[in-house]
């Protein structure tokens, strides 16, 4: 059964190891680059203080090709499930080949165990190779970005993306075995797995472990940072700040010493449409702090175990519902 299964499964083989083999050169060529670039400008001031501009040069250049790389490795459990998935057993139960493996004294649960653990683990073993490929290669970034619990930096480490794999390969063979139609599988595969993806930073992922809450002052180091500054009357609203390495949850609106109301027609005398540098000092100036909520540095690992053992019991519940669905099938 196993030897049926490889013959079966050599060609997606031989395909996800040219693939591999040229993202691996890819990723090699990335970090040793990145390295190199870090090592002439960051390695020594990186500690004491690098000057204006030259962190934000770094980050600026590697910045695109990052994010296309953690976008890529997050969708490759999505494809593997896909187009190895969806057609493993759906592709059999549509050509009827599945009448004579079951005829020749191998049982329907064994049969699919077999398929499902031999294919399974090569997806498992393929998205965690890129996995390490990527972490080596863009650790230079990661360094100096420092912000691992960013939503595509939090998908495309660690552990979870091989989680990621089991899921999508599980989630592929059950359509597959549900729909008996590859195609339709695998459109149905990329649909959910891409929902699953989407709404997991959003909708759970902030509430795996309650955030610590403390009151940051908007200086003008931390207001230079800020994604926004938003003036409703004397209610100012600042986006995106930032604690280092930390994740920030949410941000209230900026108060004054103790918690009293701003005084809004200081406020309203800071802005400056079009001098943002001006803006910051101002504000600066008038003694603000704002309250965070935020998952610190130390609960990244934490994370990542929560979020794999959740895709690890939707791998186990889909594989139940796979061998008390092929008990049924004709």
């Amino acid at each position: 059964m196993i030897w049926v299964t490889w013959r079966q499964f050599r060609t997606q083989a031989a395909v996800g190891t040219v693939a591999l083999g040229g993202a691996a050169v890819f990723l090699l060529l990335l970090g040793l680059r990145m390295r190199a670039d870090y090592d002439a400008n960051l390695a020594r001031c990186i500690a004491q203080g690098c000057a204006p501009g030259v962190v934000a040069g770094f980050e600026g250049t590697y910045a695109t090709v990052v994010m296309i790389v953690d976008l890529v490795l997050i969708a490759v459990p999505g494809l593997l499930g896909a187009f190895w998935g969806a057609p493993l057993v759906g592709g059999e139960l549509a050509a009827g080949t599945h009448r004579l493996a079951w005829q020749q004294s191998v049982s329907r649960a064994r049969w699919l165990a077999v398929k499902l653990l031999l294919v399974g683990l090569a997806a498992m073993a393929v998205t965690g190779l890129l996995e390490l490929l990527t972490t080596w290669a863009v650790n230079r970034y990661d360094v100096v970005r420092a912000d691992r619990f960013a939503t595509l930096a939090f998908g495309a480490r660690g552990a979870v993306p091989v989680a990621y794999a089991a899921f999508a390969f599980t989630l592929g063979a059950c359509a597959g075995l549900l729909l008996r139609r590859p195609v339709a599988a695998l459109g149905a595969t990329l649909a959910v797995f891409a929902a699953f993806q989407f709404a997991a930073p959003g909708a759970l992922r902030p509430h795996y472990i309650a955030p610590r809450t403390t009151d940051i002052r908007l200086d003008a180091a931390t207001l230079s940072h800020a994604e926004g500054i938003v003036l409703n009357g004397s209610s100012l609203t600042i986006g995106g700040v930032a604690l280092p390495d930390a994740w920030v949850v949410s941000a209230g609106r900026a108060t004054g010493a103790a918690g009293r109301e701003p005084d809004g027609d200081a406020l309203t005398a800071c802005l400056a449409p079009g001098q943002h540098a001006r803006t910051v000092e101002c504000l600066a100036e008038q003694n603000l702090q704002v309250t965070v909520q935020y998952q610190p540095s130390s609960r990244y690992w934490p994370f990542q175990l929560i979020e794999t053992g959740l895709y690890a019991l939707l791998t186990a519940a889909l594989a139940l519902l796979c061998f008390a669905r092929i008990r049924r099938t004709l």
